[in-house]
């Protein structure tokens, strides 16, 4: 710009700073809608854990109680062959298993170690149960059997029977599983019960 008055150059210092302050209102709600997404995220994925855990928990806790019944099981069919009180309808064992899972119990030569599961191709589950939304299908197998160590043959031999129990269980909502395999070991005399193997 030129002064017409005595024509010298006049520089007017530009004070108009609208556009800066626009960009830094601008990088300033873009930095606190990328902060607010991130905590968003956040709290949805560790809710979308904490519920992952829980399922887990859950699933663990149903296959656990199918021990615990294959333990009562495995006593009863020490006692007594035909299972009495475990057999469908009044028990976890469906009617057409029994007989066989009898035999597997007591230790029948042709029963050792059984190739039967309870899910998969060929399942035939030696008890099976609902907890709350869980079905469970459990298998017992017996392994092998010794003499207790340290047993006075005066007083009557005494054998550990040693038994494999895996279960199983599925949410039937979600198809969610957890398996459980533990090995037990058995006294067969009467009252004595079963004792869980660790480190095998």
């Amino acid at each position: 710009m030129t002064d017409q008055r005595t024509g010298s150059r006049i520089f007017k210092v530009v004070s108009d700073e609208r556009g800066i302050a626009f960009m830094t209102v601008m990088i300033l709600t873009l930095m606190t809608g990328v902060l607010g997404v991130a905590a968003l995220t956040m709290t949805g994925l560790e809710n979308s854990m904490a519920g992952a855990v829980r399922m887990v928990e859950e699933g663990t806790h149903a296959a656990e109680s199918c021990v615990g019944t294959a333990v009562r099981i495995i006593n009863v069919g020490i006692e007594d062959r035909t299972l009495p009180g475990v057999v469908a309808p009044l028990g976890p064992v469906p009617a057409l298993n029994a007989a066989f899972l009898g035999n597997e119990i007591s230790g029948a030569m042709t029963h050792r170690n059984s190739t039967d599961v309870a899910v998969g191709a060929g399942n035939a589950p030696n008890l099976t149960m609902n907890v709350n939304n869980y079905v469970i299908n459990g298998d017992i197998d017996f392994l092998y059997s010794k003499q207790k160590a340290g047993d006075d043959l005066a007083e009557g031999l005494s054998i550990n029977s040693f038994y494999r129990v895996d279960c199983t269980a599925a949410n039937a909502t979600t198809g969610a599983t957890s398996r459980v395999v533990v090995v037990f070991d058995c006294l067969q005399k009467t009252g004595e019960g079963c004792t869980k193997r660790t480190g095998i």
